[in-house]
């Protein structure tokens, strides 16, 4: 489609086709890559250049700035996201017999436009979610007190690097009875275990789970959260439950405002390089003898004393199966702090060396199978390293 201009009283908008923007986003990525390995070029050593140093860093700035700009160009407001599940509550009233108010916050957020095509339909399953599950039917809504008509609350707010978008309802919340019940008949916990709520809660985006007693065109199927689930990780995001018994729930999508391009710290453990987002890393240390502990037999877990807390290490060796003889004592390496949905993890490695800014690539073939990674950045120097999902590796795996 060719680039359409429209006159008006801003001076005229610009339409180009995705497709363009796209190119161009990979066009700057390759130029961010290029001036990179230009500046740190082995040809370069030794060589006495006045005003170097200088210039590269105005270079520097101006492809950040640049990519900064392309980045802008992909974003778009979530509003016509929203405005679509708003034209279902209609038909979700008439299925359900239920009185459905839906209020919209936020909707000028922008958001990548690969996120908002793929936010849809993963966005209805949960709003139908609340619909069938969630709220009650007005008869019992007035008996517990409540307004007649339910309200789902659909809000979007950029907070940091990502965006977080919020489905909340004022229904009955989730039952822990009957999620408990079904999570057992799966075997997921013991007859006798008691999770906590936020461990309990994810058990409901595990393929084929329903607490749904009949299959409708609603529910029961036990697909619709596990597509949440699925789509969540191919965008890089996570996601969170809150859930109180009679005053609804709320359930919050936390996703990266550009998939392009990432800002992470790059990481050297042996001969391999890693990459951690830097909005997922609290703090860098390097710890005393004394701050470490390992728990349980010779091979066990190790802990991480900071401020008075112990914190668990994840040893990067370990989850990726490679040779754990000899490995390195904690005091002697540096452990990169890395929050998580679960908690904060400590990640041992020998070396910090840059914060970058990096193209990202997914893993795609054989190599989508590495645990724990969103994919892989490519460096200015020509290597490539291995974006770490922080939940994943706390977690202890997942593809």
């Amino acid at each position: 489609m060719s680039a359409m201009t429209e006159t008006g009283a801003d001076g005229g908008l610009m339409r180009v086709s995705s497709d363009k923007i796209s190119r161009l986003m990979d066009l700057v990525g390759e130029l961010s890559l290029s001036v990179a390995e230009t500046v740190h070029s082995p040809d370069l050593a030794g060589l006495e250049l006045t005003s170097f140093d200088a210039a590269v860093h105005r270079l520097t700035m101006i492809v950040r700035e640049v990519q900064d700009a392309a980045t802008e160009l992909r974003l778009v407001p979530v509003e016509e996201v929203f405005k679509r599940l708003r034209r279902m509550v209609r038909e979700l009233e008439r299925q359900t017999g239920k009185k459905i108010e839906m209020v919209l916050e936020g909707e000028e957020t922008a958001i990548d436009k690969l996120v908002a095509d793929q936010l849809y339909d993963p966005l209805l399953h949960v709003v139908r979610n609340s619909a069938d599950h969630g709220l009650e039917s007005p008869a019992e809504r007035l008996a517990a007190g409540k307004p007649e008509t339910g309200r789902i609350t659909l809000s979007a707010a950029q907070v940091g690097s990502e965006v977080r978008i919020t489905v909340a309802d004022d229904g009955r919340g989730l039952s822990r009875d009957k999620i408990l019940k079904r999570a057992r008949e799966r075997g997921l916990f013991g007859p006798d275990e008691e999770p906590e709520p936020s461990v309990l809660w994810k058990v409901i985006f595990q393929p084929g789970f329903s607490t749904a007693e009949a299959v409708t065109n609603l529910s029961g199927r036990g697909v619709g959260m596990d597509v949440l689930n699925t789509t969540m990780t191919a965008l890089r995001g996570r996601i969170g439950v809150e859930s109180a018994a009679g005053a609804g729930s709320e359930v919050s999508l936390h996703i990266p405002v550009s998939l392009a391009f990432l800002d992470c710290i790059i990481l050297r453990l042996g001969q391999r390089l890693y990459a951690l987002p830097i909005d997922v890393v609290s703090e860098i240390v390097q710890p005393a003898p004394a701050d470490v502990m390992g728990v349980g037999a010779a091979g066990g877990s190790e802990m991480l004393r900071l401020r008075g807390r112990w914190i668990p290490v994840c040893r990067l060796e370990k989850f990726y199966d490679e040779p754990t003889a000899g490995l390195p004592p904690l005091s002697s390496q540096v452990l990169a702090v890395v929050g998580t949905a679960s908690g904060a993890i400590a990640v041992p490695v020998d070396e910090v060396l840059d914060r970058q800014q990096v193209v990202m690539k997914p893993l795609t073939g054989r190599l989508a199978r590495v645990r724990a990674s969103w994919g892989c950045a490519l460096l200015g120097t020509g290597e490539v390293a291995l974006v770490l999902d922080g939940n994943r590796l706390a977690g202890g795996g997942g593809a």
